[in-house]
């Protein structure tokens, strides 16, 4: 979302009218191309122009138009400024549909090919390796078009027309070959353009220079003289404003009333944040959305995508967007970076709801992923291409007669279960959906649940095998930085779900094939890399979503390099892309080349901005070193004024703040509770005086040493002798819950320690594990007070040798006991803390390993207002205080 325009100067209309009347409705072409669209590439062998040097797939793409493009770059301008030129930009990207059906219909025909060539310098780019470029002339194609009083919008092919300093002229996105039912064709444009350039190419140039004043002035970071706190009231304006664009009817966050039936893109930074504020709200608010609306909007737009056509229910992954409300029709390419937004999201959602749907989705992806968009050496290709044979999804879509040939006697139940039994809106086939649940079609066909569902899995298996068989759509195997280190991010986090360790082998490969191939000797990174050759100097989004995935590899293993390298990376992207002065991010570094404005925004693109990114990775580290914190404060101050203007616009920015005052509340409770000289209990600080205070009232009493707080398993019933501890069930370990308070304060921190006992001769795996396919044991607490848990501290691994293994495996046995903190926010009101304590596990002896386990135990706490009496228990679970060394202050 950009500023209003402020363009005024009166010279600018006559030109920008002339070049409006030829290029109106140009874009809208797109609606009547179809046919033409369909026509097949010409096959001649044509020579090869420049574009033959690059590695770029989309620029290859034009490496025999009759077209003499130019990639982007300095010889370029030169000719256009020594022959007094216009520039044609031709901007689009490899899986780009419409990009294809210009470059067959435009670009491949000779007459224009001709005009071109005498009249203009020909610029083709790869948005994906430039987005710097893209982006500055997208917004230079926006400003154009409301200068000019046009309707219409941004999106690819972005046809652009500069002066050969590379100010904007005019601009269009489609344009078809010739004049079509009155709307302009290319050639009749192109000419236009060069009429008025060659009759009075000063006033053009003019118009050129305000237009790119305005991009300037548009691109630049947002100054305002309104100060605007960093507070919770930003975060509800962003939940109500997301929220007034979810469509109750399909889901999804980006729906427009004014528009109703438009296409429809997943929006995931938007969900993400509201999936954050459902875990925070306050249920009781008054004028908020609570806890419970923003779950239930984002599980409903989630569950509606998976059953949407927009999901690939073959293969896995999901296509880019949807042409219609109802998730029917997709846009049929496939992107790394959505396939990384969306596993991240369906990985969060299925560990909170344990929905099947979304864990299933989840595996689909990353299965995707790893199968069809990994390089040999680790690294995940750009895209999939969305036509084959010049027919948008002819490789996805299915007839009839091809599922009987396939299927033969499980036609009808495919067909009924994947909506091949209702109305066809797509002309070239039927795309694969689920009406309705699963179980309800094989309720409707009388056929037995899990009979069925086998059938169903089996048939997919087999259309599969039958789709691989087909061409292809296009691959493009270039390896970018940014998109990578999402996917890398998202398989560290997917792989925490059950079943599906593999996911962090991938994650730690591409992690390795980024550092070997684009990390240059001093530290900084390439763009992007393709054949052994890596090009163009990274931008502010590589090295944040870089950093944010060094940290989250090392959440998943807690392996030091990775925190390092995710360190390492922030110092750089500090020193090439902040400025000081302005507290502010650019998108490209201080020493790159010049183009015509240098973008800075919070906002939102289909990804969250990289500069939201980057103060996230920035307070995360900030945990482990100070100098962090200071820079992230600062920036999201100086754009609070642009989150508070367009908050559904800045979601990822909101996840920022979200951080942040999360970060802030902490350490305000902590400055409350500790001192230097505290006592350390399980590794974090607590206050003497503020322990010894709060049990000042029952001083003349005696320490009780056993819990008098029970927390009871779920299932099966507990052995009443056994007190807290749940009875075994079969289980070679059994759990205790010991806080070390009878009560939970308001704005307070209580230790716990989980004890575990495990049977002679039976181990856990120790977390982290190792070898790290392992499932390691973990602890979960959670509660529908505000009550979190923090600072988990796993204990210290046993060594074990298996035979015939070199590595020893990292184990638990015995006892053992996991420590962490209770932190309850000051705002709760409630009179108990309701506890829910899971400890997920796996089991082995020297014969075998159980299944993976889960055991769960409930109790409750009182809540305390700060100064109510407190009392210690259970001390004897807990470390001694360390006595102070001689002469320590």
């Amino acid at each position: 979302m950009k500023t209003p325009l402020r363009i005024n100067s009166v010279s600018l209309s006559t030109v920008l009218l002339c070049l409006a009347a030829c290029l109106s409705s140009a874009a809208s072409a797109q609606d009547n191309a179809t046919s033409a669209s369909n026509q097949k590439p010409d096959q001649r062998v044509r020579p090869a122009n420049r574009l033959s040097r690059e590695s770029s797939p989309y620029l290859l793409l034009h490496a025999h138009n009759p077209v003499d493009w130019y990639a982007w770059g300095p010889e370029a301008f030169e000719k256009a400024r020594s022959e007094n030129k216009p520039i044609f930009l031709s901007i689009g990207y490899s899986s780009c549909y419409w990009c294809h059906v210009m470059e067959r219909l435009v670009f491949s025909n000779q007459e224009i090919a001709t005009f071109m060539n005498e009249h203009f310098v020909n610029i083709k780019v790869d948005r994906e390796e430039r987005p710097d470029v893209d982006d500055i002339y997208m917004t230079s194609l926006i400003v154009y078009q409301q200068a000019a009083g046009q309707g219409g919008g941004g999106g690819w092919p972005l046809s652009i027309f500069l002066t050969p300093d590379g100010n904007p002229i005019a601009g269009a996105t489609y344009l078809p070959p010739a004049d079509t039912d009155g709307r302009p064709g290319f050639l009749n444009v192109a000419n236009q353009v060069s009429k008025l350039w060659n009759s009075n190419p000063e006033r053009l140039k003019g118009s050129a220079s305000i237009i790119a004043a305005e991009v300037r002035r548009l691109s630049g970071p947002r100054f305002s003289v309104e100060e605007v706190d960093l507070s919770h009231s930003l975060l509800d304006a962003a939940a109500d404003d997301i929220s007034s664009r979810y469509d109750p009817v399909n889901g999804g966050v980006d729906w427009n009333p004014a528009r109703p039936d438009g296409p429809r893109f997943p929006n995931v930074p938007r969900l993400q944040l509201l999936l954050t504020l459902s875990q925070t709200a306050d249920e009781d608010a008054a004028d908020s959305k609570t806890r419970t609306d923003l779950r239930n909007i984002v599980i409903h737009s989630l569950r509606s995508m998976a059953m949407g056509g927009l999901r690939d229910h073959l293969a896995g992954g999901f296509h880019r967007y949807s042409t219609d409300r109802s998730w029917h029709v997709p846009h049929f390419e496939k992107m790394l970076y959505d396939q990384a937004q969306l596993l991240q999201v369906y990985t969060r959602a299925a560990g909170i709801t344990n929905d099947p749907l979304f864990f299933e989705v989840a595996g689909e992806i990353a299965d995707f992923v790893k199968r069809e968009l990994t390089l040999p050496g680790g690294g995940f290709c750009s895209a999939l291409d969305a036509e084959t044979n010049a027919i948008e999804g002819e490789y996805y879509v299915w007839q009839p007669q091809q599922i009987e040939g396939s299927l033969a006697e499980d036609a009808e139940l495919f067909m009924t279960v994947y909506g091949m039994k209702e109305e066809n809106p797509f002309e070239h086939g039927y795309v694969l959906r689920l009406p309705r649940p699963t179980q309800e079609s094989l309720s409707l066909l009388n056929i037995e649940q899990l009979s069925g569902l086998r059938r169903i899995e089996a048939a997919k298996s087999k259309l599969l095998e039958v789709r691989n068989k087909r061409q292809r759509p296009m691959l493009d195997d270039k390896v970018l930085t940014e998109w990578n280190a999402m996917m890398i991010q998202a398989l560290a986090q997917s792989s925490q779900l059950p079943g599906r360790q593999d996911d962090l082998e991938a994650a730690k490969n591409a992690a390795q094939f980024l550092l070997d191939h684009l990390r240059k000797d001093d530290g900084t990174f390439y763009r992007s890399w393709r054949n052994d050759t890596a090009v163009y100097d990274a931008y502010l989004d590589d090295y944040a979503y870089l950093a944010a995935a060094m940290g989250e590899l090392h959440q998943a293993t807690n392996d030091a390099q990775w925190l390092q390298h995710a360190s390492d990376i922030t110092r750089k992207q500090i020193e090439l892309f902040y400025d000081q002065k302005l507290k502010a991010f650019f998108y490209t570094s201080a020493n790159h080349e010049q183009l015509i404005a240098r973008t800075c925004t919070v906002y939102d693109s289909v990804y969250p901005s990289g500069f939201s990114v980057t103060v996230r990775n920035l307070l995360e580290l900030s945990k482990h070193n100070d100098e962090f914190k200071q820079i992230a404060s600062d920036t999201m101050g100086r754009f609070a004024p642009t989150m508070s203007e367009s908050p559904a616009a800045c979601a990822g920015m909101g996840l920022a703040l979200h951080d942040l005052l999360s970060m802030n509340e902490s350490a305000d409770v902590s400055a409350a509770n500790s001192r230097e000289s505290g006592t350390i209990l399980c590794g974090l600080k607590i206050s003497d005086e503020s322990i010894t205070n709060k049990a000042s009232t029952h001083s003349d009493e005696k320490d009780e040493s056993t819990a008098t707080i029970v927390f009871k398993p779920v299932s099966p019933e507990p052995n009443p002798s056994s007190g807290q501890a749940e009875e075994k069930r079969d289980r070679p370990l059994s759990v205790g819950v010991y806080p070390f308070f009878d009560k939970l304060e308001r704005g307070g921190k209580c230790p716990v320690a989980i004890e575990i006992t495990i049977d002679k001769e039976w181990h856990i795996n120790a977390n982290p594990s190792n070898p790290d396919f392992l499932i390691p044991t973990e602890l979960k607490i959670t509660s529908k007070q505000k009550i979190k848990l923090t600072r988990v501290k796993y204990p210290a691994h046993q060594l074990m040798t298996m035979e015939g293994e070199t590595e020893p495996y990292h184990v638990y046995g015995g006892k053992v006991i996991i420590y962490a903190l209770l932190e309850t926010e000051a705002s709760e009101t409630a009179e108990f803390g309701e506890l829910e304590v899971q400890l997920r596990y796996q089991a082995c002896n020297e014969m075998t390993c159980s299944q993976p386990d889960k055991i769960v135990q409930r109790g409750k706490l009182p809540l305390a207002n700060p100064g109510d009496p407190i009392r210690k228990i259970n001390e004897d679970k807990f470390p001694k205080p360390k006595e102070p060394a001689a002469g320590s202050q």
